[in-house]
């Protein structure tokens, strides 16, 4: 099933029922339904055909889901991606960009600019390919965080996305709220499988596109779920600070991306809500393990449980398996093995195999999975690897910093220094900072600052550490 065929018959059964709200606008299953059809009409009336891939760069959200659920219908193959970096992406054979901007186009497709009269009722009838809910039929490209540097384009088939929008709807433990608010952009796969999985189940979605934002939205809509990365969550902490907004409604934060810090942990406690789940996943393998708040407190580094279909295992550098408690890396078995995209094939190979996302850690006896941090981001300072999250924590409670990022570089003898990246949040006395941090502790602190305007970060907040390795060579 293409999870379209469930929001248009929701728009049939519940049409006056909201199903996406903004801070100005209110859009009810029948006007979602309406707006989908009426764009496969156009979409088809623009010689757009089944297998042809379309990149959707739409930066309003009502409309994004309207164009890609349009296009998942009549069988195109949708890549998401905000109109800055479609000139940045992979070639993938790409015949047409959807867009509301004036970008060009990737050589061999064209620019199609969709207007506000795309999403008016129309008469316009459209065919749907039989073939198009054929559950190996390649139907989502999504492009990887990147944190590595090596961002790549991940197929999924019909069945895949499926498979992800049921596990979302499966471990949904947070009872009687209706209204979810996401904090992640839409050009994130997580995002769309959230938002899809709001809209299936016929509950309203509601998006914030500022911190700012978000907290006037969850009093105004009694908002029940928030959906967003430790960053953002952060970001919504330090906005509730001057938005008077009491969160009685919530009942569930849902976070995942990185780790949370202690400091973070309680102010979300505090401020946002009690009951906190962290999902450790990617894009390539989707949900794998879940967290408590009292699995994230039992341990640093705690992301939980494996989720029922899910192999885990720690290994050392031969693919050996390790015994609970030793640290190595992570592989999960997943359908595809996190294989690239081949361009060319509509029905790519699926086969389980494993995939490494990157990070170290270990199982506990009991089964939880502990991460200490991606393998390449770990810090090895004179023998001792430090995750740069403890590095970061060094700073909690300061109010001249704004953001802060950890990373090392090699020093002139070859082993890595400590690095910290800050925004400062006005004046920001360096000495006095590193002379706090060795104050906490002399062996984690670091010994070089780079003062930035901004911590780069992906869509999904990771920290960008490549990007500040950069800066900080020149």
């Amino acid at each position: 099933m293409i999870f379209v065929d469930a929001v248009l018959l929701h728009g049939r059964l519940f049409p006056t029922r909201p199903a996406i709200m903004t801070s100005d606008r209110i859009v009810t299953y029948g006007m979602l339904s309406d707006a989908i059809h009426s764009v496969a009409g156009r979409l088809h009336g623009a010689g757009l055909k089944p297998g042809d891939i379309v990149l959707v760069a739409v930066a309003n959200p009502i409309r994004f889901i309207a164009l890609m659920s349009a296009a998942m219908r009549l069988g195109l193959v949708v890549l998401p991606a905000r109109p800055d970096e479609v000139r940045l992406l992979p070639s993938v054979g790409a015949v047409a960009v959807l867009t509301d901007a004036m970008i060009m186009a990737p050589v061999g497709a064209r620019t199609i600019i969709v207007d506000g009269r795309w999403f008016e009722p129309a008469g316009a009838a459209y065919p749907v390919d039989p073939t198009a809910s054929a559950p190996d039929r390649l139907s989502l490209l999504a492009l990887t965080s990147g944190t590595t540097g090596q961002p790549k384009l991940i197929p999924f088939t019909v069945e895949d996305f499926d498979r992800r929008v049921r596990d979302l709807y499966r471990y949904q433990p947070a009872p009687g709220t209706e209204r979810d608010l996401l904090l992640i952009g839409l050009n994130s796969q997580w995002a769309i499988a959230q938002a899809a999985r709001v809209l299936v189940s016929a509950r309203t979605l509601c998006i914030a596109e500022a911190a700012e934002e978000a907290a006037r939205l969850i009093d105004l809509y009694q908002v029940g779920t928030i959906i967003g990365s430790p960053h953002q969550l952060a970001e919504l902490v330090a906005a509730l600070e001057e938005v008077p907004a009491s969160c009685a409604s919530l009942r569930l934060v849902k976070t995942g991306g990185s780790s949370l810090s202690k400091p973070l942990l309680e102010a979300i406690k505090r401020r946002i809500c009690q009951h906190i789940i962290m999902i450790y996943g990617s894009t390539e393998a989707g949900r794998t393990a879940m967290a408590t708040t009292a699995m994230i407190e039992s341990e640093p580094g705690c992301v939980g449980v494996p989720v029922p279909d899910r192999t885990i295992q720690i290994v050392d550098e031969q693919d050996q398996p390790l015994p609970p408690g030793a640290t190595g890396r992570v592989r999960i078995l997943t359908p595809g093995g996190g294989r690239a995209y081949t361009p060319g094939t509509l029905t790519p190979d699926r086969s389980p195999d494993w995939f490494y996302p990157g990070d170290a850690g270990h199982l506990t006896a009991d089964g939880r999975l502990i991460i200490a941090g991606r393998s390449d981001d770990l810090i090895n300072s004179g023998g001792v690897k430090i995750a740069p999250e403890r590095i970061e924590e060094l700073t909690a409670g300061r109010t001249d910093i704004a953001d802060v990022a950890a990373f090392g570089l090699p020093g002139a003898s070859g082993v890595d220094e400590i690095w910290l990246a800050v925004v400062p949040r006005g004046h920001l006395d360096q000495a006095d900072l590193l002379a706090a941090c060795a104050r906490r502790s002399d062996l984690i602190a670091p010994r070089h600052l780079l003062v930035v305007d901004a911590i780069p970060r992906n869509a999904m907040g990771k920290v960008e550490r490549a990007k500040l390795k950069a800066l900080a060579r020149r």
